[in-house]
């Protein structure tokens, strides 16, 4: 039987999963410019081993969709001021293709959620791999985002998680975007900014031979 709130969701037992997952997320005040508590789930977008992200709906006059990230594991107390800062920092920083944080909490047991936009497209290897984008193509679409990792490194901003799944090719604009800027950081603060970095680089010529593999196949 399917759920009548999350039509594409099946129940069991008269339990559905969405619904579940939007009662524990955890209340905030009205004046929240992004209230958890009127939020959608719509569907799934990607699960993992630490995390879990949903395309949602906030309610209200003015509806919208907006993608969250949910933690398996709990933050520590500090998780709330570092976001807090994370979000001055990226508004400062005013790069094009970075979607911006817009609102976090934590669940009754500390997990905590992350709101961001929500923009329609595909991973670029996913692109490539559909026959949707010539290999060629993504790689140039690859090189304004080693750029971006450049100029985020020399602010003290780290991407922290540079995979596959985290640059896509924005439906609108055509555009290579990066998902989830700063997130990895805001569960693992101990790390070394030199760490961070190596990190980054790293993904990005991961990334990049990848492209280029399929490139010659």
């Amino acid at each position: 039987m399917a759920c009548q709130r999350h039509p594409i969701a099946a129940t069991h037992r008269g339990f559905c999963a969405a619904c579940l997952l939007e009662d524990a997320l955890a209340p905030v005040e009205d004046n929240e410019p992004t209230p958890t508590k009127r939020l959608t789930i719509q569907v799934p977008l990607g699960r993992g081993a630490r995390a879990d992200v949903y395309l949602v709906r906030r309610d209200g006059p003015s509806p919208r969709l907006l993608r969250l990230k949910t933690w398996h594991r709990a933050a520590d107390v500090q998780f709330l001021s570092r976001f807090g800062q994370l979000q001055k920092e990226l508004e400062s920083w005013a790069a094009r293709d970075v979607d911006r944080p817009l609102a976090a909490s934590l669940d009754a047991a500390g997990c905590p959620s992350v709101l961001t936009e929500f923009r329609q497209g595909l991973p670029i290897v996913d692109r490539v791999r559909s026959g949707r984008l010539a290999a060629a193509d993504a790689v140039a679409l690859l090189k304004p985002i080693g750029a971006l990792i450049a100029q985020a490194h020399a602010r003290g901003l780290f991407h922290g998680s540079v995979v596959s799944g985290n640059v896509v090719v924005d439906a609108e604009s055509g555009r290579a975007r990066l998902l989830d800027f700063g997130l990895t950081g805001l569960m693992e603060p101990d790390e070394e900014p030199s760490v961070r970095a190596s990190k980054d680089l790293a993904g990005i010529q991961a990334l990049s031979d990848s492209l280029r593999l399929l490139r010659i196949h």
